[in-house]
């Protein structure tokens, strides 16, 4: 082909929307295209590319520094959202084949008499006033299910594809991730702490086994479950009729994977694919797992859920995966098990969030559903009382990418301690300082000397220390160290996840939320924050249920705290409560329509919570000999959307005089609806 022709479409797409704003990407085309243009395809390698169009140094090695691979993998998705978009009536054609880095170019061929299937779509609206978060359309087409919020008070609801109207399906209170039994007559679901069953028609629900956070489930024909079950780890199967998870997957090391989740079984009842997350930038994946085994295979990267689609309209049997904010389908032999020729772009802007679940579904006969729109971006503010903005602070985030987890407050209110996923310069989740008085200027507090993962920031009393955990599923330390920097000091070294969650005001103790040993309930946890590494702990309280986020009450300073605040689904619904401390023997039940994220007023006179549906709730504490408490009060409606990775992370912070909250608010954030994709 021509060399002008090929320049000249090499203009067009770098001049499009799927370029304009990637420079490597662009670099890297143009650097292939041109080389190729002028003979010299023996540069066009990966270390000539690692040096010459990516920085690295010369020094560069491909087997320990995955870059190109990565890089690649991106030029090649957004010249496939080119070609399928803009660049659709495009006669000349420039791919990179997988396995190779040497452009290709060719022309367009025009199939004659080729014509697509016709598809009805329409768009499925919550019900009024509600909160729409997770869906799943039954195999058999029929019904659709979805998780939604009205009045604080998150439930299913269930809607035929044939009516109008939807209908609350009792006894699925606080769930999310429902997903369907193979014949359409039940429905698996999450609360907080158990994964559950009911029949879609209705009656009473089913616990099948405990879990700290559901990450996703199927369900095959022989009754198994296969499941996640907390924020970092594997994969679990249990009867669905209830028994003992067993793991069915295991963590990929290489890979630097943290956990895995949101699995889809294939039509043999034996194969799942499931999202495979990685700390590691590039390494995220869609592996396919088995029962008979703990291994398994990648096939795509991805930082999202895919689900395997057996018909879907003018397409063949293929898997519906998330990039770059575009719905793919590519091709995949069910029997195989292997993929087929390149993805094409189906819906080219659909709702995800990393490491979550994609907003997909589709039935055995190819109704497909989605969440179409772009996702939303966040900036730090402070609100007063009513809701109404009074300051913005630093720059916008990516709500996708989830890159602020939670943050903390320091005690002058200068500086917020941010847990981030999406640190520019590392693999791993790192800990981040924001100076409001800077303009909110960010800094990085976590050293990249370490390998190992960081969250849960809390500033010491005195505002000169953090608080924070390092570690993973396989073992996590609680460490302190001084915002100017240092060595951290160890304060625990055990097994089993820890998550912390306050610093007491005389500086003695620190609180965090743990499954430990057991695994199984989530409970409060106290420990001394001096340097001491080992010693005796003791849970705050030990129930048969799950509590967590723990609030020492304010005090001088000098004084160790008298009560403490937690969340607790002793009820089956998690809300508020608050005990005497140390003692414990008495208790307050604070919240009557579920509650999250305690925090005391700095006085001590006053409590806040968030309800599940996002409003901000307040309480007034009279102190005395003992406490009492006035009836909760709704201040305004934050607009979080409190799924249940969310709720044991700290997602606001209240100023000294409890006059104003500080909140990542959505800038551009539009109601999430259903399209339904239907065959004719």
């Amino acid at each position: 082909m021509e060399p002008a022709r090929v320049r000249a479409q090499l203009n067009r797409i770098l001049a499009g929307a799927a370029f304009v704003d990637a420079e490597r990407a662009r670099s890297f085309l143009r650097f292939i295209v041109e080389r190729a243009l002028l003979g010299r395809t023996v540069e066009i390698k990966e270390s000539v590319i690692a040096v010459e169009v990516l920085g690295r140094k010369s020094a560069f090695d491909s087997k320990s520094d995955p870059i190109v691979r990565v890089e690649a993998g991106r030029l090649r998705a957004r010249l496939r959202s080119y070609y399928q978009t803009e660049g659709s009536g495009d006669d000349v054609l420039i791919s990179v084949p997988t396995g190779g880095y040497v452009p290709e170019f060719t022309e367009r061929r025009q199939v004659e008499g080729s014509r697509r299937r016709e598809v009805l779509r329409l768009s499925i609206l919550p019900p009024e006033n509600a909160l729409l978060d997770s869906f799943a359309i039954s195999p058999d087409g029929r019904k659709l299910v979805f998780a939604a919020a009205v009045n604080g008070r998150p439930i299913l609801w269930i809607r035929e594809l044939d009516s109008l109207e939807a209908r609350p399906l009792p006894g699925t209170d606080s769930a999310s991730e429902p997903f369907w039994s193979p014949d359409s007559h039940s429905i698996g679901f999450f609360t907080p702490f158990k994964l559950k069953t009911v029949q879609a028609a209705g009656g009473p629900t089913h616990d099948v086994a405990d879990v700290l956070v559901g990450r996703g489930g199927t369900w095959n024909r022989d009754g198994t479950i296969v499941f996640g079950a907390r924020p970092l780890g594997t994969l679990y199967r249990v009867p669905a009729a209830g028994g003992t998870p067993t793991p069915v997957t295991s963590l990929d090391a290489v890979r630097a994977e943290a956990v895995h989740g949101f699995p889809c079984f294939m039509p043999d009842g034996h194969h799942f694919l499931y999202l495979a997350s990685s700390y590691r930038r590039g390494e995220s994946s869609i592996r396919l797992g088995s029962l008979g085994a703990t291994d398994s295979k990648v096939l795509l990267g991805a930082v999202t859920s895919a689900i395997y689609a057996p018909v879907l309209a003018g397409h063949p049997s293929s898997l519906l995966f998330v990039s770059h904010g575009s719905l793919m389908a590519q091709p995949f032999d069910a029997r195989s098990l292997e993929l087929r020729r390149e993805p094409t772009v189906l819906v080219p802007n659909v709702r995800y969030r990393r490491w979550r679940q994609a907003s997909i579904s589709i039935s055995s006969e190819g109704i497909l559903l989605y969440a179409a729109g772009i996702n939303e971006s966040c900036r730090f503010g402070w609100v007063d009382r009513q809701g109404v903005s009074v300051a913005s602070v630093g720059p916008p985030n990516d709500f996708a990418a989830d890159p602020y987890t939670s943050f903390n407050l320091s005690p002058d209110e200068r500086r917020i301690a941010i847990h981030r996923h999406n640190d520019p310069d590392s693999v791993r989740p790192t800990i981040w300082m924001m100076d409001l008085g800077r303009e909110g200027a960010l800094s990085r507090f976590s050293d990249l000397g370490h390998t190992q993962p960081e969250f849960s920031p809390v500033w010491s009393p005195d505002g000169s220390e953090i608080l924070f955990s390092r570690g993973d599923a396989r073992g996590m330390d609680l460490l302190r160290q001084t915002i100017s920097g240092g060595t951290p000091r160890c304060v625990l070294h055990t097994e089993g996840p820890k998550f912390v969650t306050d610093w007491s005001a005389d500086g003695s103790l620190v609180a965090y939320n743990s499954q430990a040993p057991d695994l199984r309930y989530q409970h409060v946890w106290i420990a001394s924050a001096d340097t001491i590494c080992t010693g005796e702990l003791r849970p705050f309280l030990d129930h048969p249920y799950s509590e967590g986020s723990a609030r020492f009450s304010p005090t001088d300073g000098v004084e160790p705290p008298r009560w403490i605040a937690y969340t607790s689904d002793e009820t089956g619904r998690l809300e508020i409560y608050v005990r005497d401390f140390p003692g414990g023997t008495h208790k307050w039940q604070i919240s009557n329509q579920g509650g999250l994220l305690p925090q005391w007023r700095r006085d001590g006179r006053e409590l806040f919570y968030l309800r599940p549906d996002g409003a901000m709730m307040a309480v007034p504490v009279v102190h005395g000999a003992s406490l009492e408490f006035g009836p909760p009060k709704r201040l305004f409606d934050t607009g979080l959307h409190l799924h249940s990775y969310d709720i044991w992370m700290n997602q606001y912070a209240v100023a000294r005089e409890g006059d104003k909250f500080l909140l990542n608010l959505s800038i551009d954030r539009s109601p999430l609806a259903i399209t339904a994709v239907i065959p004719r």
